[in-house]
């Protein structure tokens, strides 16, 4: 879990804690640094889970994954994944990147049909990460400046857009700290406004193009 995931989660767990048992596995440190280093004992391992749980007031249960690695190899080592159970324990559902609205759209469905089988297709491999975006740099300042470096390495371009979001998180976290999906008039606005601001940014392009003269 990224701490960019958890204050979604946290709506949606007001919504489907009473019905559906969340569990969050530490699996191991992304992006280490000073404040947050890689994990050499599980004691350690065990100390940051707790720091997790006291520091982000995570409602549900936090199981730590063993040093070597072995339930996160296990899933698939990726950095965010959900995997939603059914109620005989076979995957219903999994997605790529945590996103609670898909997540929310999933849990109704499965609901809907009982608790038991494939939901929404099964998948979500969308790298769906503006939640992380907007409130992740929290977790990076913590090992500044080594983890920002970690991540920019990894994915050029990626520490920046974390800090710039956080500073943006006034504006972006209605947006992107949702637990359920936007309304559909909402999406239709959006894309009308981007679908402008697109259509000025070109005119403004051509408009600063120079001009042949004679």
């Amino acid at each position: 879990m990224t701490i960019g995931s958890v204050e979604p989660l946290k709506k949606l767990y007001a919504r489907w804690g009473d019905e559906v048992h969340f569990v969050d596995v530490l699996v191991r440190q992304a992006h280490p640094g000073p404040g947050v280093p890689p994990y050499h004992s599980f004691a350690a391992k065990l100390r940051d889970a707790q720091r997790y749980v006291e520091d982000e007031g995570i409602p549900w249960a936090v199981l730590v994954d063993d040093l070597a690695g072995s339930v996160h190899q296990a899933y698939g080592t990726l950095a965010d994944p959900t995997y939603l159970l059914d109620r005989d324990g076979r995957a219903a559902y999994y997605n790529l990147w945590t996103y609670a609205p898909a997540l929310h759209v999933a849990l109704t469905a499965l609901m809907a049909q009982g608790g038991r089988g494939v939901v929404d297709g099964g998948t979500n491999r969308l790298p769906l990460v503006m939640p992380a975006l907007t409130t992740g740099w929290r977790a990076l300042r913590r090992g500044l400046a080594q983890s920002v470096l970690d991540l920019e390495t990894a994915s050029p371009g990626a520490a920046t857009l974390t800090w710039l979001g956080y500073q943006l998180r006034p504006l972006l976290a209605p947006l992107t700290l949702r637990a359920r999906p936007l309304p559909p008039t909402v999406k239709v606005g959006l894309a009308a406004s981007g679908a402008s601001l697109l259509a000025w940014g070109v005119r403004r392009l051509a408009g600063s193009q120079p001009r042949d003269t004679e």
